[in-house]
């Protein structure tokens, strides 16, 4: 909301109380959503109740808009807009869908019964039935360049208009701001992959503290690879180290 001016802003949540409210928000009081599959279902079926602009930017909480200069009306152009993922082909490589821009035609085509798988959302409506859209909706995916304008994740991170995944953190903030942040998140996090990728990020960008931190509360959620991120963190850094004197 500092980069955009948006035209509304909705914050879907079980958790809120009116002190912790910003100006500008629009509070939308939902079930808990204690699955991965249970938001996959949120987004496909009640989400595009709520949207009624062309289009809507669907930020999770580790989603931030981070170069506005970035943004181009092209992205209106198109349907679906969301970070490449790298690993999949190119006709169907664009699609991360924690930090992407969905046009209220692609909301709602998400309804469409003849839809019967809904977890991961954005997997199901960007691979699975991304022909099937195509050709029923006339729903329009963005190109892969620019959807690699729009945003990043899994890939080298970038210039773009914003980034998705908490990992991505260390390369637009500084170690002092990621510590203050690190505090605020709860313990089921730190268990998991985006954990232990965060704290590889936070080594090779040199904030030892904020990756102590983090390690030593992956430790007490039973997750202890200290030593192997250590190893593979220096192994990386000796391989730039070789890279540059050749």
């Amino acid at each position: 909301m500092a980069h955009v001016d948006f035209g509304r802003v909705i914050l879907f949540t079980h958790d809120w109380t009116p002190a912790r409210v910003l100006p500008g928000i629009e509070i939308v009081d939902i079930e808990p959503l204690t699955s991965g599959a249970d938001y996959s279902r949120f987004v496909l079926r009640f989400l595009p109740t709520y949207i009624r602009s062309s289009h809507a930017l669907i930020a999770q909480w580790d989603g931030f808009v981070i170069n506005p200069h970035a943004w181009t009306d092209e992205f209106l152009v198109h349907d679906y807009v969301g970070a490449v993922w790298p690993d999949q082909p190119h006709d169907c490589s664009v699609g991360n869908g924690g930090f992407s821009l969905r046009s209220r035609r692609f909301l709602h085509a998400g309804r469409d019964p003849r839809i019967v798988q809904e977890h991961p959302e954005d997997q199901v409506m960007c691979r699975t039935y991304r022909q099937f859209l195509e050709r029923e909706h006339g729903v329009s995916f963005a190109p892969p360049a620019l959807a690699q304008r729009f945003a990043f994740e899994n890939g080298p991170a970038s210039a773009s208009f914003g980034f998705h995944g908490p990992y991505n953190l260390p390369h637009v903030l500084d170690e002092p701001t990621l510590l203050q942040w690190l505090a605020h998140l709860p313990d089921p996090f730190f268990a998991g992959r985006d954990a232990r990728r965060l704290a590889r990020s936070l080594i090779l960008r040199r904030m030892p503290r904020a990756a102590q931190q983090v390690l030593a509360r992956r430790k007490l959620a039973g997750r202890d690879d200290h030593n192997n991120l250590m190893l593979g963190a220096a192994a990386s850094m000796q391989d730039w180290i070789g890279a540059g004197r050749s």
